[in-house]
């Protein structure tokens, strides 16, 4: 199974850390928990709105527009969001990342000038950080504009005993809710490799997408295989540096930038040179793009 923004008509596809500023402090989020916060925010680029469009337009002019996956960081906190959002979206598709919480006007005011059609919100519920109900609102908020939202729970070991309350709470008021296998330390034990096996058949029934369940919840191995990240994607942080994936990331592995007017992907998809992937680029293995 698979939901909609997972796989886009879009050629090209993108993530990009916009910045590196957070309003939250996630107990699991990879650079809380390696202390990275003041060191990667030396990276962040800061450029008005219409220069960062310029640029996004240039590398999407060639295939007639891309999917720009949006992280951070939190996004909605950079400055003149509402304004890069909506000049992103003329040319291309955008899918937002995001904990959701800025108050209701603020956030209304960021998506008032937005096409539902064009720019879709994931969004992510942190319970260590706000309440079912405040985050409820905001949620509908987008719902009544017709973004129809969809919302992450990440499966972080402290939070696994309410689950399936959260779940069934926003299936019943119509919202999706994926998974995102906890990837990290807790109490001294690697995870997900420590999950037992009932939380395992627990978080395997309700991951969403079937692909996560084999890359991210059993570690099955990528090596080897024929991947076109790289090819039809990349990686990009928040100075402009690409990657072929967040692997090549953690290993710096760059490719360019994309303030360099020279960029450009590679010509055709390489083997994966790592055993694990640990984000969502497993989809663009080459046995899911033709299976």
């Amino acid at each position: 199974m698979s939901l909609p923004w997972y796989n886009s008509d879009a050629p090209i596809s993108f993530t990009w850390d916009l910045w590196y500023s957070c309003n939250y402090r996630c107990s699991y989020c990879w650079f809380e928990m390696d202390n990275k916060w003041e060191e990667i925010a030396k990276l962040n680029k800061m450029l008005a709105p219409q220069e960062w469009v310029r640029i996004w337009n240039r590398i999407g002019a060639p295939y007639g527009g891309l999917r720009i996956d949006m992280l951070g960081g939190e996004p909605l906190y950079y400055p003149r969001i509402g304004e890069l959002l909506e000049g992103l979206s003329r040319k291309n598709v955008l899918v937002v990342t995001t904990n959701l919480s800025p108050e209701l006007n603020k956030l209304r005011a960021i998506i008032s000038d937005l096409d539902p059609e064009r720019v879709h919100f994931n969004v992510s519920f942190h319970p260590e950080f706000t309440d079912f109900d405040s985050f409820l609102e905001r949620l509908t908020l987008l719902k009544d504009q017709k973004f129809d939202p969809g919302v992450l729970f990440v499966t972080y070991p402290p939070l696994l005993e309410k689950l399936p309350e959260y779940r069934k709470a926003f299936h019943e008021r119509g919202f999706p809710f994926t998974l995102m296998i906890f990837q990290g330390m807790y109490k001294g034990k690697r995870y997900p490799e420590a999950f037992s096996g009932d939380k395992k058949e627990m978080i395997k029934k309700l991951t969403v997408i079937e692909a996560e369940t084999k890359y991210r919840l059993l570690r099955s191995s990528t090596k080897g295989k024929l991947c076109h990240a790289g090819t039809v994607y990349a990686n990009v942080k928040g100075n402009g540096d690409v990657y072929r994936c967040g692997q090549d990331a953690f290993g710096l592995k760059r490719m360019g930038n994309i303030l360099d007017p020279d960029f450009k992907l590679h010509d055709g998809p390489q083997p994966c040179p790592y055993e694990q992937c640990s984000c969502l680029e497993f989809k663009f293995l080459d046995e899911l793009r033709t299976a």
